[in-house]
């Protein structure tokens, strides 16, 4: 298992990393939340990793933190939860916000995650909760991304982002564009999708 990479950050996206080790050049796919932490391009960079095999595919995982890591891995031990809606989970939220719901017994929260619903969040509360050591802190760093700093394009890279974690290329524009709306046009790209994501679960 490929435990963490550490090199180069190439490029960065909402939900997918580039990072060169050696001579190769490795996508990670990411949530909005370790997006918010990551350097600019150029810089070094060290993500903990979770690789996922398939049949037909192999996919690395990238998180700013143990807790983060170890969030997704309890969302995907979870039946019917797969990586990507565990990935589209971290993003609809910061994983310390998340896990505090989880110990709170907060269905109400959950249901505004993306593809959490009623009974989805009540499992969530039920598998998890336990599994956290009661009174534990979550101790993950709050999001630090710049607000306004993505102000170019934040449209687009916003919808490819939705489109990546499960909406059609519609559903995207027509929740990036209501989410523009009340944010205003200074909104970052992380503020858009999260504000995205929330309506579309709605």
């Amino acid at each position: 298992m490929i435990a963490a990479v550490q090199g180069p950050l190439i490029a960065k996206m909402p939900t997918a990393a580039l990072v060169q080790i050696g001579g190769l050049t490795l996508r990670l796919q990411i949530s909005v939340s370790c997006f918010e932490t990551l350097p600019a391009a150029g810089r070094e960079v060290h993500l903990l990793t979770y690789l996922h095999v398939r049949e037909d595919a192999l996919q690395l995982f990238g998180f700013t933190d143990e807790q983060e890591r170890s969030l997704f891995e309890n969302l995907i031990s979870i039946s019917g939860i797969g990586p990507r809606l565990a990935i589209g989970i971290l993003s609809g939220a910061t994983a310390a916000r998340l896990r505090e719901g989880i110990e709170a017994g907060d269905t109400e929260f959950l249901v505004t995650l993306p593809g959490v619903g009623k009974k989805l969040a009540q499992r969530l509360v039920v598998e998890l909760r336990e599994k956290f050591a009661p009174g534990a802190p979550a101790k993950l760093p709050l999001a630090s991304g710049t607000p306004g700093a993505l102000h170019v394009g934040t449209g687009g890279d916003a919808a490819s982002a939705l489109v990546s974690l499960g909406f059609s290329r519609i559903q995207a524009q027509h929740a990036v564009q209501e989410a523009l709306q009340e944010l205003g046009p200074g909104a970052s790209v992380e503020e858009v999708i999260r504000k995205a994501l929330r309506q579309g679960a709605r």
